[in-house]
């Protein structure tokens, strides 16, 4: 049995009072939370939302928990932006521990967890014809361990628009700097010296960072659905013995850019949160935050 969780972030403007409400698609009971006193920066509403992943929750948007039976519990995180209709972003964790061949599901639907009134009336309507790809945020391939693990990966609420260049490269070779960097950030998780890897993924959905072009004016499918311009990924890896983090800002484009490095994209948490407005990693302890955020080294990261 799969249990969904579903956070609706709310600000109240007079009592300067931010709630978070929780269901579960099982469960009618809900629970608010009054973060009026929350403490800095910290994302401390509920367990879920103070795993290490989890970005600072902005207000005004929902908070979607996908979670399976199987021992990892929580799957992925998503922010949702209920006017926009889009995703900001996912966050997830990967490890070594994660093990299973659940295999490509293929299945791709509407977020049984999402209120119809949050999203676009038909999200496949939208990519049709569009000339765009259904891009996972949190990639199928992550989620191997179990087959109802991969298959919420192909909720809408995990996709954002992406040409096909950008989501895999040139045909069947997977050779796109998005595509890559996705294999290497299973690796990386996935490696003897990495205790957990803490992800998170998005695309640019503010008016300014939205990919306009003759087609679509607005930078929008059909008016609606954003499309970004840039996608971003920001990832902290904790060993036995420390943390060390790194982000990367990747422009969306219908170019092949399967000769480029991947080091051209990579640049500090800091330098990324100034670029996306989302604070990363705001669950550590101020001082690591502090200094894992302010630089990065590409050579500890084999690049």
């Amino acid at each position: 049995m799969t249990t969904l969780k579903t956070l609706s972030l709310k600000l109240t403007l007079f009592l300067s009072v931010c709630l978070i409400a929780t269901s579960c698609s099982d469960d009618d009971d809900s629970k608010v939370y009054d973060l009026t006193n929350s403490n800095q920066n910290a994302t401390n509403i509920v367990k879920e939302a103070s795993r290490l992943e989890m970005p600072h929750l902005k207000n005004g948007c929902i908070v979607l928990v996908h979670s399976t039976t199987h021992k990892e519990g929580v799957n992925f995180i998503v922010e949702w932006d209920a006017d926009k209709k889009a995703q900001r972003w996912t966050a997830y964790r990967i490890h070594k521990g994660q093990t299973g061949s659940a295999g490509y599901d293929g299945r791709f639907e509407e977020d049984p967890d999402l209120p119809t009134s949050y999203r676009v009336s038909d999200t496949y309507s939208y990519y049709k014809g569009s000339g765009f790809t259904r891009g996972h945020i949190c990639a199928s391939a992550d989620r191997q361990y179990s087959k109802t693990a991969n298959h919420q990966t192909f909720y809408y609420t995990n996709m954002q628009p992406q040409y096909y260049m950008f989501n895999a490269g040139n045909e069947d070779k997977y050779d796109s700097p998005w595509c890559r960097l996705e294999s290497k950030v299973r690796n990386w998780g996935r490696s003897s010296g990495c205790d957990t890897l803490y992800v998170v993924k998005g695309g640019t959905i503010e008016e300014d960072m939205l990919l306009k072009n003759s087609r679509y004016p607005q930078g929008k499918i059909k008016g609606q659905l954003p499309i970004p311009k840039y996608f971003f990924v920001a990832l902290l890896m904790k060993t036995k013995t420390t943390y060390q983090a790194i982000g990367f800002w990747l422009e969306h484009d219908n170019i092949d850019h399967s000769g480029d490095e991947l080091s051209k994209y990579a640049m500090s948490i800091d330098n990324l949160e100034a670029l996306t407005g989302i604070d990363f990693f705001c669950n550590l302890p101020d001082a690591t935050e502090n200094e894992v955020e302010k630089s990065y080294a590409t050579i500890k990261w084999g690049l």
